[in-house]
């Protein structure tokens, strides 16, 4: 990190990257130079934009400070907004997503009145794009989850939006910040890594950001890279289990589901790593699901493809089955599992 940056205590610095962005930046931007009652900086990270979103980001200037530089992916964006700024507090703010008005000052109240590392607040979804975007369900993280295992919870459903956390900036200089070798889900890896780093998680119960859900966001469209993403990343937190102690039985069912999960989804996907992930189980000495091993049986005889589409056959009479069963009483009902 930048040495040379003055720290300042109570200030909270909000790190924006964007690409090609020029369609949602402005109204991004805009949500943060509208909080009040905080001292914040607030500084917008280039990542090689070709369109109009850096002349929009230089708009708002002096307001916001404008960085730039070649397209290196956003982990290496907001790291190096991280790197620029001196504030006590961090929050990243996703270029398609918005801060609500005063919810800076509510998460800086809660720190304060009492210890945090990890200011996690709730947060509404925001259908599309543009002015055709609509109001959809509000979240919340699990906070029940932290309380028994942090470390476990984040490693499966613990997770709240990039924009509704506050992360005290020691804990993220000390996990090293994003890491660009899970580009799909960095984001969920770094709750992971404060976890790890001992992290005190606390609630502030308001809605302070709102989260753009998009068709074609890339663990949409691109399935693959997303599932890679998490078999990487459960590879990782076993590793780091496993230099630490044994596995417990928490962290085995946790890594049982991960690999699980995975394997599956890249099955349906048409991707081979599928077999990684069922090696990786059997490493661990987990067990397989039962899908799974009718998914590997079936590739074994038919091969990817023939065993993908024997697989997607099935599901589809098991749906007409139950359609049919719940159109009349006297249909009988699918079998179980």
């Amino acid at each position: 990190m930048n040495a040379t940056v003055d720290r300042v205590a109570g200030r909270i610095s909000v790190v924006v990257p964007f690409f090609n962005a020029a369609a949602v930046l402005e109204e991004a931007l805009h949500s943060a130079v509208a909080q009040t009652g905080v001292e914040a900086e607030i500084v917008a990270v280039d990542d090689g934009s070709t369109d109009q979103s850096l002349a929009i980001a230089r708009g708002f200037a002096p307001g916001i400070r404008v960085l730039t530089g070649p397209n290196r992916g956003v982990s290496a964006a907001r790291n190096r907004g991280i790197a620029e700024t001196g504030g006590e507090w961090l929050v990243f703010l996703d270029a398609d997503d918005l801060l609500t008005p005063g919810t800076l000052r509510r998460r800086l109240d809660m720190a304060k009145a009492g210890p945090a590392d990890v200011v996690v607040c709730d947060w509404q979804e925001l259908v599309g794009r543009g002015d055709g975007a609509t109001d959809g369900r509000t979240r919340a993280a699990d906070m029940e989850a932290l309380a028994g295992d942090p470390e476990i919870a984040c490693a499966t459903s613990f997770w709240a939006t990039t924009a509704a956390l506050m992360y005290r900036r020691p804990l993220v200089e000390a996990i090293g910040g994003f890491r660009d070798d899970l580009p799909v889900i960095q984001d969920a890896r770094l709750l992971f890594d404060a976890a790890w780093h001992g992290a005190r998680f606390v609630h502030s119960p308001h809605v302070g950001a709102r989260y753009r859900v998009l068709l074609d966001s890339l663990s949409r469209t691109d399935p693959r890279r997303f599932w890679r993403d998490c078999l990487a990343n459960g590879k990782q937190i076993e590793a780091l289990w496993r230099a630490r102690a044994a596995l417990s039985t928490g962290q085995s069912a946790a890594l049982c589901d991960i690999y699980n999960g995975a394997a599956q989804s890249l099955f349906r996907a048409l991707d081979p790593s599928f077999r990684e992930a069922l090696a990786a189980l059997r490493a661990a000495g987990l067990p397989i699901g039962r899908r799974n091993r009718l998914a590997e049986l079936l590739s074994g005889l038919t091969g990817h493809h023939g065993a993908v589409r024997i697989a997607e056959g099935w599901t589809r009479s098991r749906r007409a089955v139950a359609r049919m069963s719940r159109r009349s009483p006297i249909f009988p009902p699918p079998l179980p599992g």
